[in-house]
């Protein structure tokens, strides 16, 4: 996203730090109106763990 600011905006290092800090120099999340695009950290992680007989160890028994 950062990057097609950059292209669409025209902007350089300098002015995406400008326009993606908060008032105390904290980096704050891209969005519009409060909107953000995707939030990552709102998405649980959730592991497949059984695997059975399908995959050896991968040593010798």
């Amino acid at each position: 996203m950062i990057r097609w600011f950059r292209i669409l905006h025209r902007w350089n290092g300098r002015d995406i730090r400008r326009h993606l800090t908060g008032l105390h120099g904290r980096w704050t999340r891209p969005s519009a109106d409060r909107i953000e695009l995707f939030n990552l950290a709102s998405v649980p992680i959730t592991r497949y763990r059984y695997r059975g007989t399908t995959l050896d160890g991968g040593r010798p028994a």
